[in-house]
Formats: structure tokens, C-alpha cells, sequence
């Protein structure tokens, strides 16, 4: 008996599928690790530990097949798995030995091969079949040889299970440490292109009959030791000469159906598809130990009958070309009986509902408190239906939802004479399979109704419906404030619709972007027009994606006036444009602004191409394993833009065409995508790198090129820069923080990893904007020196000692996954507690003249900061960052009240940063968050309930809604 469940199935936010297989408590995975999966999982529950083998399925690609395996490799390693094996194709050594540069765990031994023939392992028996051709690249034996064994090399030293590292090991300097310099900046070429797409069949062994002590007795076998001996192989003879074997004490054998998984991108790989045996026999166990393999392109099938009905389901993962229900595909899976089920798995059939259902339930909670910050996530129910004569008569619980909605009639009744049997791959669908019985279930990973489509809307007016009930107040003011957003949102449409029909020459309303201003800060010298600047949380988090925070990525965007020769006619409705700069590009990047904006020219295209400078702070996973995805995702976005522009007669070039993306980031960044542009030819097309390097200064040996000076020359022009300033960042090797300054006056700076240094408050003097890690709060400070972080209170140490007027906290541990206590004391609180901090030597020089004058100026400082408190799909302007406090209380009812607390969130405050004290409000009573049935025992329960924080005395509810962290 095995369950196989779909445990993750394509989306906006997330490319792969993967299939999970359960066979006694050890786990086999089935698919694409895509980028977003490992969030997924956990989101869901699923345990990492359990994994015993990865079976990658599909074409050899780091966008589509497995740019989450990093985060999954290090989540599994932090979870106490020690050894996992992964399969794929000829090039999956080489993939993941691209990795080499910010992979490392020597607690598991990770195993990474070739699928050529049969594996088999203690549970089953898994059949790769490879689809398509892969020539190898002209390459000597030697030369191949050579290049084997050097993946081998890197590969044992990735993952090499000496558990000798300790929680503090840095990556990237053992990596530098292990590997030439060439080596690590470079692998030897990939000798081999994408190849055939994997496919696999999924034999479970045959179950040996059971012992059958009604037959001994009739056979007058004795009831002792002769059993278990007979049992043992050995033969018996009976009184009358009669010899009793094995066989003859044992029911029959029990064989258990096949699951197939078809990973069939383009009808290239259909056609070879159809001339595979996939109701080939597989041998046994002992057949295995004997040497026999299975012989999937022999036209031998499974002996006698037992090919039919020998396959209980099939996952069709398919390109958008390959149609599931063309006369030829469907002839395809006729052959596999009316008894199997078929999952489909097309672009067309897949509902783009959310994957990561708990951080859409805080983005939730997070729109109905402050609607202008947080847009409704992007979902959309399936462009077509699977035909009603091929689905099920009961279909698994998952898919019942979406085939016949709660509000429709029930379906007519189906003939039970199908050729075969299909719904839409879901996640949640879940079958177990016994022997011959396949039976639906109910998964435990099935996804909230609320999560799918455009259902959003409901959860928040339940949540509001719940507020109301339990805090009367704070609903009133969430009222009041989305009133006043959807009223600016109507007369921002009507002044659209005047403009559209010729009402007013004038111009004030931008269509690339409808929170920009009449300002740009390219051009203008008043500091006001400065508030127009807006930043992005794309991610909050660090090291590994969670549940509510996914790892770091933010852009922030500046709006520019067009040039004098810009012809409006093709930029209509345009004053000006907005150009962007992403900083460090994690896990997921591009996945989390598709869900935020949508797909489409008008979404997340507009967003990508508005991004002229990637800055990457350094080479840990969490902030560059993004990167390759997004380079990717904005050719593309260019691609559809340009081909609309010309369906449109529009032939002259605008702003908008110039792709050139430039690239500021240490050495190893541009490296990596080197060596994958060799499976992504032209990736690299536009793309203008400057080493860090070069913009350090003279006592950090900076490194000088005519190359690179040419390079920030046309950057300086296209984004209108006077000066970038980097400092090496104390955090890894290689690590930078950095400082942009206009020719305007604007000044940006970014801290990325970093204990609080000295040399960036340098740089970083009087900056507009500072946005800034705070990995951890002030309980941990040893934590944080040891890991090289900044807690929140040196982050506004660092600020204070810049005059940096508006700071964006980010980059939160992912210890705090709601809420971090970041709201217990305002920012002048916790620089008067900095006495108390035993510092490092990089954060000495913070407690430097804590003399009564300066903490009176730090008071002045503190009442004319804008601080803002980062959390993922938060979009704000400059000028807006400091209303973050007005709606902090009701943040913390929510978060205390309606979403279920972590167990890590008990770290106390220093002593002079505890807020006044009072009763702690009620934590969540039982059940799930968001349970619509948790929700009704609550009003029951509570039906006058109010937040203790509203009771709390004027002077703290004053603090909460001025600058409260």
C-alpha cells in the first residue's frame, strides 16, 4: 500500500509540480523542485525529514525544474535529514553542481546520479524513461572523464557529512577555501544541451502472499516450529509422502498497480512519448538482484492480463502545445484502460490558485488594515474545463470543489462506460492505492476554498465581520480608512476616463504607474518631490523561505520626467516614467510580484521592465537564488512588449525598449549565470555587469577597468547617478553594503547582511532613504553577532548616526513569522536601552557619546523619523512611511487575536525597553487560523471582547500610534 498526493501543482508564484509518495513513513518526491516549493510544503505541513529519494522530472532547466531545490536541500539538512539521493538527467550533476558557490551542509549526504536504468529500493521499483534525444557536445573521452570526475569532487565537497561546521559556517569562504578561483567563478562547460524530458514509471514490489493457516491445517502441518521452517523456504514431508513447499501455505501474491508520471513538454517529446511500452513488465526484486531491467522501448507487455488495469493513475505534466484532449492524446491514454485515472496537468486546465495559503491569509489581514499598501492577490480559476464525459462519477475531494461549485446544480448523472477517467491537476489530490484498489481521499494538504480564485475579498470581510464583534473601535477606523482609499481610487479612474474621452488636454495621471506624482526625482530639486519615491517588499525574510515571510527581495522605484525628445503619442498618458532598482533578489522573486500584480503587460512585464540596476549585496542563497529566474522573466517581458508595440504600428523606439539591465554584484553573481546562459543561450543578452568591486573605496581595494568606468558611465545616464559608494559588509566574504547618490540630491542606501559598520555610516551620511536589515531583536544580540547580523535597535543605531530620515526595516529572522515583538518600544526607547547592549567592535562605536545631549537630539531625530516596518507585498511611498504607525495597534489585534502566535515569540525586552505593563491579550483558542468554525465560537465566547492594548493607559497608546516599531 502507498498514498501518492499532488503535493504542489503549477501557478503564478510557482512552475512545478511535485508528486509525493508515501510508502511507510518514507517519502519519494516526483517532479519539479521549482522555485517556491519548499515554501509551499511547509506552508502545508509536510515534513522534509521523511525524503528519501528526488526523482526530477522534465528538461534539464533552473527556472522551470529546480530552482527551489537549494532552499529544499538546506531545509531538509536543518531538519536532521542525513542522506537523500536525487535523480535526473545527464545533466543533473552538473546542475547541482552549480550550486557549489552558496550550497554546503556536511550534516547529509546528498547522492546525485543519472537515471539510466531501474532504481529500486527497499518499497518499489522506479523506471526512467527519457523522452527525446540529448546528443553530447564534441568532447574527448578524456576530457569527459575529466569532467566527471571534477562534478563528482564538488559535489562530496557540497555535501560531505563530516558535521564538523557548526551553526556558524560561512558558505561562501569555504567554498573559496576548497575551490581554485577558476573554479568557483567558473565550472568547466556543460558538454551536453536541455536532453530529453524525464519521465517516470513507479512500480511498487509485488506483496508475498500471506500465510494461510487454514490451508496447514487441512494439510495436518504441526503447530510448531515446522511452520515457521516451511515459511523459511524449506520444504516438508508429510506422513503419506506428500512434499509441502512454501507456495502451498501462502495466499496469492499481491501486485500492486503502477503510477506513471509524464513529463511531456512539446509534441517533439509526444511523438517518441507514444513509442514507449509503458505497460512493460518490471521485474522483481530478485529479478533486479539477478540483473534484468525493465525494457520500456521493447513491445513486450506485462505477461497474461495482467496489463490491464495495471496503472492506477498518471500525472500528464504538458507543455501548452501538447493538447490533453486532441484525437492523438486521446487515443494515448485510451491504452491505459477505463480503470485509470488520469491527472491533467496542461496550462489551460490548471487553476492559478494561491500556493502559499498562509501568507495570502496575512496579506489578507494586512489589505483590510491599510488597503493602499497591500494590492488583492492575483488568482484566476482554470481557462477550460475538463469535458464532462472523461471526469469521474466521484471525483477526489479536491477537485469536487472547482468541477461543480457549491452554488450549482449537481451534474448529470455519468454512464459508468468510459474510455478513461480525468480530472485537473489540484493540490490535494490524493489517492491510496491497495493492490488492485485505488481509493480517493481527503488530503491534509488540500487547500483552503477561500485561497482558491478571486475569493480573497470573503476572508477579509469575515475577518472584518470578526473585528467588529470583538473590537467595535478598530473596525470603525478600518471603515473609515478604506472608505477614503476606494474614494481616491474613484476619482483616480475618473480622471483616467476624462483624460481617455477628451475632456482636458492636462495630464496628471501615469498608466505605467498609478501612484506616481506631477515630481520626478530625476529632475526636480525640491526634497518634497522625494515622497514620490516607492518601495516594493517583494521579501522579508531570511535564510530559507517560510511560511508567512518568503527570503529577501525589494525595488524601489523613481519616477523621472520623459526626455524632451520622448514622443508622447507612445506613451500616451505620461508625464513621466518610473525606473526601478531591485535589491538582492532572492528565492521566488519574480514568482511574489506575479501573484502581487498579475500577469500581462500592464503587471508584472511593466514591473520587470521598469527595472534598469540589480544590485546583489552578496552571494548567500537567500539573496541571489532569485536572480537567474528574473534575468529570465524580464527578457521575456521585453519579448511580449516589443511584439505588441509592433502589432500596434508603433516602429519607433521609446525609453521603454532599452532592455539593458545593469548588474552590480560580486564576482561569483555573473560567473553562475554564465555558466547556466549555456542552457539559456542569449540569456546574458543586455546585461551589463560591474564587479562590486569597483566602487569601493581606495583603502578597500577597489578594482579599476576602463571596462566597468564605461559601464557606470552609461548606468550614471540612464538612472541620472552622481556617485555609488560600496564598503565591504561585515557579514562574508565578499559582501557589500552600498550607498547611491542622484544628481538631484536623493541619497539611497542599503545595508544588505551586515553587524552595524562604521565605514556605511560613512557613506551613507544624511541619506533619504536607508533601508536596513534587522535580522533579530535586541534579546538576541548574541545571536546576532555571532551570525553577523543587526538587531533592530543597532539598525536604528546606524540610522541615527547617518540622520537617515526614512528607514525600511527588512530581512526579519524567520524566528518571528507574523508579528516580531518589534512593536514593545518606540525607536527613541531603544536607543536610551543601547547602554545596556554588550557590543562587538564592529557595533562599539554606536554607544559613543550616549550623553544626555545626544539622547535629547535622538528624541528630535526620533519624532521627525519615518519608519517603516517591512512586511512581504508591502508597496509605500516615501512620504507615507511614517503612517505605518497610525494603524500599528490593529496590527497587533490581529496578530494576536486572529492569527496563531509562533512558540519562538516569547523572547523578553531588555529592562528599560519593556513597555508599560498591563494584561496580556487572550491567544488564539484552538483550530487552524482563518477556521470559519473557530471564528463563530470566538463571537459566541467573546461576544464584548476588546483588546487589551485599547485598554492600556494614553501615554502608551500615544507611543503606538506615533513611531512605534
Amino acid at each position: 500500500m502507498f498514498t501518492a498526493r499532488i503535493a504542489v501543482h503549477p501557478t503564478t508564484d510557482l512552475a512545478g509540480t511535485l508528486l509525493q509518495c508515501d510508502f511507510s513513513g518514507h517519502r519519494f518526491l516526483f517532479g519539479r523542485v521549482a522555485e517556491g516549493t519548499q515554501r509551499a510544503l511547509l506552508s502545508r505541513g509536510s515534513k522534509l525529514s521523511r525524503a528519501r529519494q528526488i526523482f526530477m522530472t522534465g528538461q534539464t532547466s533552473f527556472v522551470d525544474q529546480m530552482g527551489g531545490l537549494p532552499g529544499l536541500l538546506l531545509s531538509a539538512a536543518d531538519q536532521g535529514l542525513q542522506q537523500l539521493a536525487i535523480y535526473g538527467d545527464k545533466n543533473i550533476a552538473w546542475a547541482v553542481a552549480t550550486l557549489r558557490h552558496a550550497v554546503f551542509r556536511d550534516s547529509i549526504d546528498v547522492a546525485v546520479r543519472h537515471a539510466a536504468e531501474d532504481i529500486v529500493n527497499d518499497f518499489m521499483t522506479v523506471v526512467p524513461v527519457a523522452l527525446g534525444n540529448q546528443e553530447d557536445r564534441s568532447v574527448s573521452p578524456d576530457d569527459a572523464k575529466a569532467l566527471d570526475e571534477y562534478i563528482t569532487s564538488v559535489l562530496n565537497a557540497m555535501f560531505p557529512l563530516t558535521k564538523k561546521s557548526g551553526n556558524n559556517f560561512d558558505e561562501i569562504a569555504y567554498a573559496a577555501k576548497r575551490f581554485s578561483k577558476d573554479q568557483l567563478i567558473r565550472a568547466p562547460d556543460v558538454r551536453r544541451d536541455k536532453g530529453p524530458s524525464m519521465s517516470y514509471i513507479v512500480q511498487p514490489h509485488t506483496v508475498r502472499g500471506k500465510f494461510n493457516g487454514r490451508k496447514a491445517d487441512e494439510l495436518g502441518i504441526p503447530k510448531d516450529n515446522t511452520r515457521n521452517s516451511i515459511i523459511s523456504g524449506n520444504s516438508y514431508t508429510l506422513p503419506d509422502g506428500r512434499v509441502v513447499t512454501t507456495d502451498m501455505l501462502l495466499d496469492p501474491d499481491q501486485y500492486i498497480k503502477r503510477l506513471i508520471y509524464l513529463d511531456i513538454p512539446t509534441l517533439r517529446h509526444f511523438e517518441d512519448a507514444k513509442k514507449k511500452n509503458w505497460l512493460a513488465d518490471v521485474p522483481t526484486y530478485a529479478e533486479h538482484k539477478m540483473g534484468m531491467r525493465t525494457k520500456v522501448d521493447s513491445l513486450d507487455r506485462l505477461p497474461g492480463t495482467r496489463h490491464v488495469g495495471a496503472v492506477s493513475v498518471i500525472v500528464h505534466q504538458l507543455g501548452r502545445e501538447v493538447h490533453p484532449f486532441s484525437p492523438e492524446y486521446t487515443e494515448f491514454m485510451k491504452q491505459f484502460g477505463p480503470e485509470c485515472e488520469h491527472i491533467i496537468g496542461h496550462p489551460d486546465y490548471i487553476p492559478d490558485s494561491i500556493s502559499h495559503t498562509r501568507s495570502a491569509q496575512l496579506n489578507a489581514a494586512l489589505r483590510l488594515v491599510s488597503p493602499e499598501n497591500f494590492n488583492q492577490l492575483y488568482t484566476a480559476r482554470a481557462n477550460s474545463q475538463i469535458p464532462k464525459k472523461y471526469l469521474p462519477l466521484t471525483p477526489p475531494p479536491a477537485v469536487a470543489r472547482i468541477t461543480r461549485p457549491s452554488n450549482s446544480p449537481s451534474p448529470e448523472p455519468q454512464v459508468d462506460n468510459q474510455e478513461f477517467r480525468a480530472i485537473p491537476l489540484m493540490t490535494g489530490i490524493e489517492y491510496t492505492v491497495k493492490g488492485s484498489t485505488v481509493e480517493s481521499t481527503a488530503s491534509e494538504f488540500a487547500q483552503d476554498a477561500l485561497t482558491n480564485y478571486a475569493a480573497l475579498a470573503d476572508m477579509q470581510e469575515e475577518l472584518l465581520s470578526d473585528i467588529m464583534v470583538r473590537a467595535p473601535d478598530l473596525a470603525e477606523r478600518i471603515k473609515v480608512s478604506q472608505d477614503k482609499y476606494y474614494k481616491r481610487q474613484e476619482r483616480h479612474v475618473a480622471l483616467r476616463g476624462r483624460y481617455h474621452s477628451g475632456g482636458t488636454s492636462e495630464v496628471s495621471i501615469s498608466s505605467s504607474s498609478s501612484d506616481n506624482e506631477s515630481e520626478g526625482i530625476a529632475v526636480s530639486e525640491d526634497k518634497k518631490a522625494f515622497g514620490n519615491v516607492s518601495i516594493i517588499a517583494v521579501g522579508t525574510g531570511s535564510a530559507v523561505p517560510a511560511v508567512f515571510r518568503n527570503v529577501i527581495g525589494t525595488i524601489v522605484r523613481l519616477p523621472f520626467y520623459e526626455p524632451p525628445n520622448y514622443k508622447r503619442r507612445y506613451w500616451k498618458d505620461a508625464p513621466f516614467m518610473t525606473k526601478s532598482i531591485l535589491f538582492d533578489c532572492g528565492e521566488s522573486t519574480v514568482g511574489n510580484l506575479a501573484r502581487m500584480f498579475g500577469p500581462g503587460p500592464d503587471g508584472v512585464d511593466q514591473k520587470l521592465r521598469e527595472i534598469k540596476l540589480a544590485f546583489i549585496s552578496h552571494m548567500h542563497g537567500d539573496h541571489h537564488f532569485g536572480l537567474l529566474t528574473f534575468v529570465k522573466a524580464r527578457q521575456e517581458a521585453f519579448t511580449r512588449y516589443r511584439i505588441q508595440r509592433l502589432s500596434e504600428a508603433h516602429l519607433s523606439d521609446t525609453p521603454m525598449d532599452d532592455n539593458t539591465l545593469y548588474l552590480v554584484a560580486p564576482q561569483m553573481a555573473i560567473g553562475w549565470l554564465e555558466e547556466w546562459e549555456q542552457i539559456y543561450p542569449g540569456l546574458l543578452d543586455g546585461v551589463r555587469f560591474i564587479d562590486a568591486r569597483f566602487f569601493l573605496r581606495e583603502q578597500e581595494s577597489p578594482i579599476y577597468t576602463p571596462h566597468f568606468a564605461s559601464v557606470f558611465s552609461d548606468l550614471s545616464q540612464s538612472l541620472n547617478i552622481a556617485t555609488i559608494r560600496v564598503v565591504k559588509a561585515v557579514h562574508c566574504l565578499d559582501s557589500y553594503s552600498g550607498s547611491i547618490e542622484f544628481h538631484n540630491g536623493f541619497k539611497l542606501s542599503y545595508s544588505g547582511d551586515t553587524r552595524p559598520n562604521e565605514n556605511f555610516v560613512d557613506i551613507g551620511k544624511n541619506t533619504s532613504l536607508l533601508i536596513h536589515e534587522a535580522t533579530m531583536d535586541d534579546p538576541l544580540l548574541a545571536d546576532a553577532i555571532s551570525k553577523r547580523h543587526s538587531t533592530v535597535s543597532e539598525a536604528l543605531g546606524v540610522a541615527r548616526h547617518m540622520n537617515a530620515r526614512n528607514l525600511f526595516l527588512t530581512h526579519f529572522s524567520q524566528r518571528y513569522p507574523v508579528s516580531p515583538r518589534f512593536f514593545a518600544a518606540s525607536a527613541g526607547e531603544r536607543l536610551s536601552g543601547m547602554r545596556g547592549l554588550r557590543e562587538d567592535r564592529h557595533g562599539m562605536f554606536l554607544l559613543r557619546n550616549m550623553s544626555s545631549v545626544f539622547q535629547e537630539d535622538a528624541e528630535n531625530w526620533n519624532r521627525s523619523l519615518k519608519l517603516t516596518l517591512a512586511y512581504d507585498g508591502m508597496m509605500i511611498k516615501m512620504k507615507d512611511m511614517h503612517k505605518q504607525g497610525s494603524w500599528t495597534d490593529v496590527l497587533r489585534f490581529v496578530f494576536r487575536n486572529l492569527l496563531t502566535e509562533p512558540e519562538e515569540e516569547s523572547d523578553e525586552l531588555l529592562p528599560s525597553q519593556k513597555p508599560i505593563k498591563g494584561r496580556n491579550p487572550p491567544k488564539a483558542r484552538g483550530g487552524a487560523p482563518w477556521d470559519k468554525n473557530v471564528w463563530k465560537k470566538r463571537k459566541r465566547d467573546s461576544p464584548g471582547f476588546v483588546d487589551s492594548a485599547e485598554e492600556g493607559d494614553a501615554a502608551n497608546r500615544s507611543a503606538v500610534a506615533g513611531n512605534m516599531l
